[in-house]
């Protein structure tokens, strides 16, 4: 057993999703170096097959001041360690795509981040009431190696699927494959249908 993993009877009871099991914290984890801030540079961009045709442009104030939530949920990694009830806040991504909406013909999103990083996300799981571009981790504003200034989380979806250092996402019309997705893993990452590689898809 890892020295991280939380030991069986340790009080903490509850289903986990399949091949998954509870860690005590959980890693940092990501691929390639962790960016410099540049605050003054920073920019949320949503484009692609927009409503209106336009690419839209968002300051991190101008995301600061949408309504604040705060989500409670599991974070579940594909290599199979899951971290139970982490605290998140921040803004809605929901509240953006209404502020940006897509085309009616966009069924699936390309989110990028930092260095060129990319996931492929269905729209219907971008909108969901708990899926959040967070700013904060347990009331403290989300540290470097935990992906600050933002992060997408979709707390159903493995976490591949919710970039660290998001700087916005794309609508699509045709399915485009994200840096993991490239690489073997799956469109959609259900983590409760354990939805790992592109062979179930």
């Amino acid at each position: 057993m890892s020295p991280d993993a939380v030991p069986p009877g340790a009080g903490l009871h509850r289903t986990l999703p399949p091949g998954q099991h509870l860690v005590r914290e959980a890693p940092v984890m990501h691929y390639g170096p962790v960016p410099r801030r540049r605050p003054d540079r920073w920019r949320f961009t949503v484009g692609g097959a927009t409503e209106s045709g336009e690419e839209h442009t968002f300051t991190l104030p101008q995301l600061l001041g949408l309504t604040r939530a705060e989500v409670v949920a599991d974070l579940h990694c594909a290599t199979g360690w899951s971290a139970a009830d982490l605290s998140w806040s921040g803004v809605l991504a929901r509240d953006v795509v209404d502020l940006a909406p897509p085309r009616t013909d966009v069924e699936h999103v390309l989110v990028f981040a930092e260095y060129g990083y990319s996931a492929t996300v269905r729209l219907e799981d971008l909108v969901s009431g708990r899926t959040l571009l967070a700013t904060h981790h347990d009331g403290a504003p989300l540290s470097d190696e935990r992906g600050g200034p933002m992060r997408l989380i979709l707390p159903h979806l493995y976490s591949w699927k919710g970039p660290k250092w998001a700087r916005g996402w794309n609508y699509l019309t045709e399915v485009q494959r994200g840096f993991w997705e490239e690489r073997g893993y799956h469109l959609r990452g259900d983590v409760w249908c354990e939805e790992r590689y592109t062979h179930q898809e």
